[in-house]
């Protein structure tokens, strides 16, 4: 019973992760980010076909059986890498590829180096191999046997540090974030951090799996399923989330990229915007948020404002940077906060209908902003700017004394 699960779980994974790269394929836009991650999935699937086609590899002579285990070998290898590849390109402004990107691959290189040695040895190497009964018989089984030891206990740290990796890449994305949004909260890859949790878990489990590979003769049970379940929690949740993601930092529509010329690069030293032009910008700017009030959206983005005044998206990060000295996300967000000041001095409203009212999407985001321009809580600053005791700020009405 055990065995039919862990085959079936295995079997679910390759299914989602093949038909989730199919998908990606098949996708026209933002196509490297489409791309990096069918590769990543098709990985995936590839790991899992052994224990996904157990009793087909059992049907088979044991040498044919080994040898198709060891040419899937080295894609667990590859699956680490290649997810950090994927967050780099989908958290770029351009889906750039990241520099030095051989390094990343040498460990997975060596392990398809070695599979190569070992279906190239000589016959009795291979069966040595192959056979769990037999002992050491020559150099070349010792140096085969040594380079896949520490190459399979290489793949534990190799996940750590590549989870690593990807929290300091989303660190810095979360930042760079406000040069395009006015709101973060839904382009942040939160699903991100809940894969890096489930892909711990599955570290995890398959440490406790191959510390009781050293310990018995057989894993214990319960660690298999569960690390099996847990990879299977683990492509669905990817594959889910992955062919829905589009970069966050690209221009969401056509239209967008249209009304802009170029991407902000956070560097100025090549433009040609003359000090005259950065002032003119700067009155539209302001122009564009206490006339129009286009603070007010709580969609607005950086390519928005860019096609609302009739600029370059790169001379309005420029501006915002060097002119008024605020990131776009700080710029808009202050008028937000300076409206919701007046209107909770002047008016009765509710602290939820005056977040949604002056563009804020959610009343968390509505309490941190305002907390950290005015020092103290929407409702403090209520109390403190009118007599009104007892009005309850999330009906508007007086509350119970």
């Amino acid at each position: 019973m055990d065995d039919i699960l862990v085959e079936m779980t295995s079997l679910g994974s390759v299914a989602i992760a093949f038909f989730g790269a199919a998908f990606c394929l098949m996708q026209t836009r933002h196509s490297r980010v489409s791309r990096s991650f069918a590769i990543f999935l098709a990985a995936i699937a590839v790991n899992n076909l052994p224990d996904a086609f157990t009793q087909v590899f059992v049907s088979l002579p044991s040498v044919y059986a080994s040898t198709a285990d060891l040419i899937t070998w080295p894609s667990s290898f590859f699956l680490a890498p290649l997810f950090w590849l994927y967050v780099q390109i989908l958290t770029s402004s351009e889906q750039e590829l990241p520099t030095r990107l051989a390094r990343h691959f040498a460990l997975p290189a060596a392990s398809v180096v070695v599979v190569i040695m070992v279906l190239a040895s000589p016959p009795a190497i291979r069966e040595a191999l192959f056979s769990n009964d037999s002992q050491p018989t020559s150099a070349g089984y010792v140096t085969l046997m040594v380079f896949m030891g520490l190459l399979q206990l290489a793949v534990f740290p190799q996940i750590a540090f590549y989870l690593v990796l990807i929290l300091r890449r989303l660190s810095r994305f979360r930042l760079k974030l406000r040069d395009y949004y006015s709101s973060t909260e839904q382009f942040e890859l939160r699903w991100i951090y809940v894969i890096g949790g489930l892909g711990s878990s599955f570290w995890l489990a398959m440490t406790l799996l191959l510390l009781g590979a050293v310990g018995f003769e057989e894993a214990p049970p319960s660690v298999v399923i569960l690390a099996s379940c847990v990879g299977f929690l683990l492509v669905s949740a990817l594959t889910l989330w992955g062919i829905r993601q589009r970069p966050p930092l690209s221009p969401a529509t056509e239209d967008d990229a249209s009304a802009t010329n170029a991407q902000p690069s956070g560097k100025y030293e090549k433009s040609a915007l003359s000090p005259e032009a950065s002032e003119r910008l700067c009155r539209k700017l302001r122009s564009a948020m206490e006339v129009d009030h286009l603070h007010r959206d709580a969609n607005l983005s950086l390519w928005a404002l860019a096609s609302h005044i009739g600029a370059s998206s790169n001379y309005i990060s420029q501006t915002l940077n060097e002119v008024i000295g605020e990131s776009f996300f700080d710029f808009v967000n202050s008028y937000r906060i300076a409206e919701a000041k007046s209107l909770l001095a002047t008016t009765d409203k509710s602290v939820l209908n005056i977040t949604y009212d002056v563009g804020f999407n959610a009343r968390s985001s509505f309490y941190n902003a305002f907390k950290r321009h005015a020092g103290q809580t929407p409702t403090s600053f209520r109390k403190s700017m009118s007599k009104r005791d007892g009005v309850d700020d999330i009906t508007g009405q007086p509350g119970e004394t």
